[in-house]
């Protein structure tokens, strides 16, 4: 059988030169390890081309960029019909994007749609866009009965109350590519690692992501302010970029906070040395607003770090709450510190937490492990 995933988004994936877990590579070459051929679909601006990634036993992933017609951040590929005629399953994102709309309505006995947003009051602009689109096509989806994989439990609440029937709609999760956070060489060279390794403070907290308002970076340094006052002898290590006005501002308040000595900050790292960074760290947080997923939630746990997050996509369907992380939603930075230092002070818990966390992720939430959940709705449709 022949699978094609569809990234219809207007974003360049380089997977000559990537060092990142891209979903859909990941995906794919689980797939092709249990029998499949597979091709994907990404956005070019520049120039076309075919790109085959090896795989295992001469196997490998055919990877076409392709340029398409991009609005409010929906692509259409409309020179693809050779392609999409040649594959025996077609698999789209997101249920409100008009070219997965487009391929579920001209190739309904062979198109799966993989969707991750849900509802939140954040999330204002896309909410406006899905009233839109409901009015128009999302009836066509109800009468075809289109099926979907979604990310998280929250997503499959979120279709079902727009009218699309349980039966239609697998829950799946995200998948780790574990090949990705592998460094061959076996050294790293990172100046925050370096500072890292030679750092004997009792407590290293960690965030990586993006500097954004959604995921509550004021918060996170009130946390560590809190935290510095109860357990003084902390760090706090942060991974990522942002609006370089934004930046300033949270640098700004770090230091108004004093704070700001005590944190080791850098914008960007390589996949493949980010499982040093993990492994050295006591505990991840993401108090965040938003997440369809966060593969900072699946990478933190598999590397047993103890996670203290809200309950967003990846939360509420990795995290059993106490047993394998924290889902926290008081956003209180005083009731975030101590729960921080009940758990480091609580040895047999923090083990406990960090091994359920290793066997969660490990067990069920690789490509590998979930290539066979999408296996199964292929097999259906």
């Amino acid at each position: 059988m022949k699978v094609l995933i569809i990234r219809n988004y207007p974003s360049f994936m380089d997977v000559e030169n990537n060092t990142y877990n891209i979903q859909e590579v990941g995906l794919a070459k689980a797939l092709v390890r249990i029998g499949y051929e597979c091709g994907i679909i990404f956005w070019t601006d520049k120039e076309e081309k075919v790109v085959d990634i090896e795989v295992e036993n001469k196997k490998f992933v055919r990877v076409y960029y392709k340029k398409g017609t991009t609005f409010l951040k929906n692509t259409m590929f409309l020179n693809c019909s050779d392609i999409f005629d040649s594959y025996d399953i077609l698999q789209p994102v997101e249920y409100n994007q008009i070219q997965a709309w487009y391929l579920s309505m001209k190739y309904p006995k062979k198109t799966v749609i993989y969707h991750g947003p849900y509802y939140s009051k954040f999330n204002k602009k896309y909410n406006i866009m899905c009233k839109m689109f409901d009015i128009i096509f999302l009836k066509y989806y109800i009468k075809k009965g289109t099926k979907f994989i979604v990310k998280s439990s929250l997503a499959k609440k979120f279709l079902i109350e727009k009218g699309i029937k349980d039966e239609y709609i697998t829950l799946s999760g995200v998948g780790m590519d574990i090949e990705m956070l592998r460094n061959k060489n076996n050294s790293c060279n990172e100046i925050l690692y370096n500072k890292m390794a030679k750092d004997d403070s009792d407590l290293k907290l960690l965030y990586i992501g993006r500097f954004e308002e959604r995921r509550n970076i004021y918060f996170i340094l009130d946390v560590f302010k809190k935290l510095c006052k109860q357990k003084k002898n902390a760090k706090l290590y942060m991974i990522g970029t942002g609006d370089k006005e934004y930046l300033k501002k949270i640098w700004d308040y770090a230091e108004r906070i004093n704070i700001k000595e005590d944190i080791i900050w850098q914008e960007k790292m390589e996949q493949k040395y980010l499982s040093y960074i993990y492994k050295m760290s006591d505990f991840f947080v993401l108090p965040t607003e938003y997440e369809i997923f966060g593969m900072v939630l699946l990478e933190a746990m598999y590397y047993e770090n103890v996670v203290l997050t809200t309950y967003n996509g990846g939360s509420s369907t990795l995290i059993e709450n106490g047993k394998n992380g924290f889902i926290l939603e008081n956003m209180n930075s005083e009731i975030w510190a101590d729960k921080i230092i009940e758990v480091y002070e609580n040895k047999n818990l923090t083990e406990s937490v960090k091994k359920n966390a290793y066997k969660r992720i490990s067990e069920n939430y690789t490509w590998d492990s979930l290539a066979h959940i999408f296996k199964s709705v292929y097999d259906k449709i």
